[in-house]
């Protein structure tokens, strides 16, 4: 199996634009500890919008970068409840992220289950996982070819996997209630491969694309239109499944 604490960190990070949309209208600020924060850039741009955002994160590499861009970073596995109990106290955090976490977890429901005794009833829990039917992975499974990639839906480090069926119904099991479903479009993400041949590079990264001009105007101009056609299907088109719930009664 992959192992997520090795010292070095593997994924290529972004800013989960899902999430961070959600915080935009959410009022007033408060504290947020992101779960599994890697980096902190997830963080880093929830902060720049007011809020307190600690992290908790094992990997040391990881670490070190986003206690420079967090207000605190645990050093931790998410797991180790007993830290977190010498860390935090109840009702800690106005609200918790779990983005891009829980399919990398044998018991989701467990872990979300603990991690909501550090807010309020009223407090919010926002989680973003891959979308295991896009439409990627319906063509391919339809003619035969299950395939683990080192990134995206099929990341070989992923251990469940999350329609927005069974998303939903983990949330609900934890006994939040479901304030918001959203998604981000995997059409434009789906031809990443395509265009790193057209331009005919082996080098060029996914991160050098990314940071690209092209795919900054592509983020800006073309992003939210192409964001509105995949709502319209999100279980086929999404990429990420975006939930927004809330703790509506104490544990």
């Amino acid at each position: 199996m992959f192992d997520l604490g090795r010292s070095e960190y593997p994924y290529l990070e972004e800013v989960n634009e899902g999430i961070l949309r959600q915080f935009k209208s959410f009022q007033p600020q408060g504290k947020v500890l992101d779960v599994g924060c890697g980096r902190g850039q997830l963080g880093e741009a929830i902060q720049s919008l007011g809020w307190e955002v600690w992290g908790i994160e094992r990997n040391d590499e990881a670490n070190k970068i986003a206690e420079k861009r967090l207000a605190r970073v645990i050093c931790a596995d998410i797991m180790d409840e007993s830290v977190l109990a010498s860390v935090l106290e109840k009702d800690f955090f106005s609200t918790l992220v779990f983005s891009d976490v829980l399919e990398h977890l044998y018991d989701p429901l467990k872990v979300l289950t603990k991690y909501l005794n550090y807010i309020p009833v009223g407090g919010r829990v926002l989680i973003s996982v891959p979308n295991a039917v896009v439409w990627t992975n319906r063509f391919k499974w339809l003619l035969g070819r299950v395939e683990y990639e080192d990134t995206g839906v099929m990341d070989r480090t992923h251990i469940r996997f999350f329609t927005f069926k069974t998303a939903r119904l983990l949330i609900e099991k934890t006994g939040c209630k479901i304030v918001k479903v959203d998604s981000t479009p995997y059409i434009v993400r789906a031809f990443l491969p395509v265009i790193k041949s057209i331009i005919g590079s082996k080098t060029t990264s996914a991160r050098s694309i990314i940071e690209s001009k092209p795919f900054q105007f592509y983020m800006r101009y073309f992003y939210p239109f192409e964001n509105l056609f995949a709502s319209f299907w999100k279980g086929m088109f999404a990429f990420r499944i975006i939930l927004v719930a809330e703790k509506i009664k104490q544990l």
